[in-house]
């Protein structure tokens, strides 16, 4: 500080001396003589530091002795201000005269005193300029006030005040700033940044960080030197030629520490297109990929093959940033660029190669980029069929291609010629996914509906789940609004084109034929299946990469659906059989779309058809379907279940029943199952009929005057029938009833059900009685279409004799047999009759003769297999009837069994 102090001293200003003294009277006399009683009561007011001009007031009481003059001194020299001025004086209380004020030195003042009696006394008041530019904060600094020459010798008052930081700073703390924004600690190579909250007119230095301990800088480089503006800042320091690191501005009132550091850093950037050509027609557009380490700074566009302020800078970028354009240094200016895909459009730029160079404003960073502008001509929209049917009521699907001039643009369809059909919609597509098709549902069900809430157009097919969009134009329309009915059988005009409603009617790309053919009545066939073929049709309704209805055919084709006419319950558990209804339904899908919610599956659907009137009366559905027994007992109500009724809602519906469409031919799989009737009331032995009913009077185009009779003969009905079984298993039994299985590894356990084909349960077989070694064995068997089933063992350790039981598990209905293995399971070898009678030989006297033979030629009594086709024959271990030495070798054998068992 004495360096710095002894610096400071030589900078002397001289002071410009204006006082005024308030009191009763005003006085300025310099005759007499006055000694300074006491001097008290003295304050001195903060300053900041790095001023060139802070202005500080000073006040002290004074009494003095007599009328005299008396010099006041007030020093600085002890403090750190080291050059001050007087400015004025005040007396604001009592007698005394304050004058000669005069800068003694540059840190100090100095004036007379005097009152015009003994005792006087008052208040004086100082304001004291001074110039703090090379002086840093400090707290507690003193300024001594004293009489100069007074013989009394009055006690000196030192009062004490603070040189504050800049307003801004915090302990002597740099505020950076750079691109806008106050208070950063990062900037990228090539920016300038400026330093704040320093002090005015001051030498400082920018140095390097080379080592750090703690918070605490321990080493650093010198880069350069700056002084400050009068608002204490260096303004515009570039870091152009600085290596990447931390940096750190030194000098007064600066603590080199590590929260005052600023790092640099390289700015990484790129810029290329996503594309390397682009139409200038149709698909137009492609995105910028920019790349790198920052966000929102501004880029230079420059390209030899545009001007700066070409309109085509402005239409290729302009839908994507900020742009402007800086007519002083010519260029083309994007702003708040970072990360990111951006689009870019090059609809109407002449074809050709553009080269692009990217320049980031303030660090200097370029990327290049290039690409190819293609001239495609002119945008023309077609029909990807040029004739597209649909039964009445039913829904068809239009698929409408572009160009590449039209890619990824609109396109306007006109479904019927409002002057030659009685009827025209104004269909607009937009090919959002540039690719140059758009597929679009048409519900010939609500076409021409009199309700701007009905749904005419969907977007169909691969368009489904893209930026693809579809939209009926003129739905509110008189042309519009004009079908009381159905839309009417026939053909119909279709104009496509890339232009408006009016423009294609004129003069359409393209035209085509839509063909409304008469629908036929529904018809149904009953099929069942198992719980686990329902279950895997739910599995490919969830999984969007399943086709739901080929799940479908498949199992059909498996055999795991099976048409029926019995479905099999299981009366105390969950397992019953799955009813499927093959409803064959054309122009049905439109009503049922229309009664749907977007998001519904074809389930909920369905099932709120059930619960839609009919058009006539509340209580009459659109949709029906009603199962009723046929035998109810004597003086009994037949059970019926209608679907309507049956459940709360979708949801609840949806536990008992699946729906799914099959689109190519117009039908509906509806899968029941057998639980929720059987739930309703339906039991072993019931006889039931299923209708379903379409009774919709705008399907069914009925007379609005219909009465309830009439209309009834226009509903159309499909029926069904099938009688409801409890489930049940038997096994394959002998003689004795018990189930036969060969001793080996493929022990086989068979039987027969009236179970749905496809249906798994558990078989289990478990040693019985002093079966040795003990086994306990499960399988899954499989219901086949016709009815059977089997399951196979490892039972080779086990010999001939054996016993075990068989048992369901998991099953619609539990069953068990008794069970034996045995070295093979007897068959009786077909003889073929070819006429010719075979001796029998006749025994003589009693004597036993073995084996009668044949006469010569004559064809034995065993068939032979033809050469090349060999067939297995099994000899059955046990033959009923068999001679006495036989019988001695089967109890010898029997013994020698059982002595062996015993060891």
């Amino acid at each position: 500080m004495t360096d710095n102090n002894n610096k400071i001293r030589a900078l002397f200003l001289t002071a410009l001396m204006v006082f005024s003294v308030f009191a009763g009277t005003v006085a300025f006399t310099g005759t007499a003589a006055a000694d300074v009683g006491t001097i008290d009561a003295a304050s001195a007011s903060d300053v900041t530091a790095g001023a060139d001009s802070a202005t500080q007031t000073v006040a002290f009481d004074v009494t003095v002795q007599d009328t005299a003059d008396e010099q006041i001194t007030v020093d600085y020299a002890t403090g750190n201000i080291t050059s001050a001025s007087i400015s004025s004086v005040t007396d604001t209380t009592g007698n005394i005269t304050a004058d000669n004020l005069s800068v003694a030195s540059a840190t100090s003042i100095t004036l007379d005193v005097n009152g015009s009696a003994a005792s006087d006394e008052g208040t004086i008041t100082l304001s004291v300029t001074h110039d703090l530019t090379n002086v840093a904060p400090a707290d507690g600094v003193e300024v001594t006030i004293d009489d100069a020459g007074g013989t009394n010798d009055a006690t000196a008052a030192t009062p004490t005040f603070d040189i504050t930081a800049p307003s801004g700073s915090d302990d002597g703390e740099v505020v950076y700033e750079a691109d806008g924004e106050s208070g950063v600690s990062l900037i990228y190579s090539g920016q300038t940044f400026n330093a704040t909250t320093l002090q005015p007119n001051t030498e400082y230095q920018l140095r390097s960080v080379d080592e750090t301990s703690g918070d605490d800088i321990t080493s650093s480089t010198f880069e350069n030197d700056y002084t400050t503006n009068a608002d204490g800042e260096l303004v515009e320091i570039s870091s152009d030629g600085l290596e990447t690191g931390d940096y750190f501005i030194s000098g007064p009132g600066v603590t080199a520490t590590t929260n005052n550091t600023l790092e640099i850093v390289e700015q990484q950037f790129s810029a290329e297109f996503a594309d390397d050509t682009v139409d200038n027609e149709g698909s137009t557009t492609t995105d910028l990929e920019i790349d790198g380490n920052r966000d929102g700074f501004e880029v230079i566009v420059d390209s030899e093959d545009l001007d700066y302020d070409d309109d085509e800078l402005d239409d290729i970028f302009g839908d994507s940033f900020s742009v402007r354009e800086d007519d002083e240094d010519e260029q083309f200016i994007i702003e708040g660029v970072e990360d990111g895909a951006f689009e870019t459009n090059f609809s109407g730029v002449d074809e050709g190669q553009y080269n692009f160079t990217f320049e980031v404003v303030d660090t200097g960073v370029t990327s290049d980029a290039s690409i190819t502008v293609n001239d495609v001509g002119e945008g023309e929209a077609d029909l990807g069929e040029s004739s597209v049917s649909v039964n009445q009521g039913g829904i068809a699907t239009f698929n409408v291609t572009m160009n590449d001039a039209a890619q990824g643009g609109d396109a306007t369809v006109l479904v019927g010629d409002i002057g030659e059909d009685g009827y025209q919609a104004n269909v607009s597509v937009t090919d959002g996914n540039d690719d140059g098709v758009v597929s679009f549902n048409f519900n010939t069900y609500t076409a021409g509906m009199n309700s701007s809430t009905k749904t005419v157009v969907t977007l169909a097919g691969d368009s489904v789940g893209t930026d693809d969009e579809v939209e009926l134009t003129n739905k509110n329309s008189e042309d519009y609004e004009r079908l009381g009915d159905i839309l009417d059988t026939g053909d119909y005009l279709v104009s496509v084109g890339v232009g408006g409603n009016q423009t294609v009617a004129d003069n359409p790309d393209n035209v085509g034929t839509f063909i409304v053919n008469e629908r036929t009545a529904p018809e149904q066939t009953l099929w069942r299946t198992s719980q686990t073929t329902y279950d895997d049709v739910g599995d490919a309704i969830a999984d969007d990469d399943v086709d739901e209805q080929q799940a479908i055919l498949d199992a059909i084709e498996n055999d795991q659906v099976t048409q029926t006419d019995t479905v099999a319950i299981d009366d105390d558990g969950p397992r019953d059989d799955i009813l499927v209804h093959q409803l064959s339904a054309p122009g049905l899908q439109g009503l049922i779309e229309n009664a749907s919610a977007d998001g519904d599956s074809t389930t909920a659907a369905f099932f709120k058809a059930t619960q839609q009137d009919n058009g006539f009366d509340s209580d009459e559905q659109a949709l029906n379907v009603v199962f009723e027994e046929e035998n109810p007992g004597a003086n009994q109500d037949a059970t019926t279940v209608d679907i309507s009724e049956a459940f709360t809602d979708a949801s609840d519906a949806a536990n008992s029943m699946t729906v799914v469409y099959d689109e190519g031919e117009e039908q509906y799989f509806i899968f029941v199952d057998a639980a929720a009737l059987e739930a309703n009331g339906f039991e072993d032995g019931d006889e039931v009929n299923v209708d379903i009913s379409v009774q919709d009077q705008r399907l069914l185009n009925i007379d609005e005057t219909a009465d309830s009779d009439e209309r009834m003969d226009d509903f159309q009905t499909t029926s069904a029938n099938f009688s409801v079984e409890a489930a049940e298993i038997d096994f394959d039994l002998n003689a004795d009833d018990e189930i036969e299985a060969v001793v080996g590894d493929d022990a086989t356990v068979s039987g027969t059900t009236n179970v749905a084909p496809g249906t798994e349960f558990t078989l289990r077989v478990q040693s019985t009685d002093d079966t040795e070694p003990r086994f306990i064995e499960t399988q899954t068997a499989t219901v086949q279409a016709d009815g059977t089933f089997n399951a196979s063992y490892d039972l080779s350790e086990n010999a001939a004799g054996d016993t075990f039981e068989a048992s369901t598990q998991q099953a619609a209905v539990s069953a068990s047999a008794d069970g034996v293995l045995v070295e093979s399971i007897s068959t009786e070898t077909p003889t073929p009759d070819d006429g010719t009678p075979t001796d029998t030989a006749t025994p003589d006297d009693g004597t036993p003769t073995a084996t009668a033979t044949p006469d010569e030629g004559t064809p034995t009594a065993t068939a032979t297999p033809d050469e090349g086709t060999p067939t297995a024959t099994q000899t059955s271990t046990s033959t009923p009837g068999f001679g006495a030495v036989l019988a001695v070798i089967a109890l010898i054998g029997a013994a020698l069994l059982a002595v062996r068992r015993d060891n």
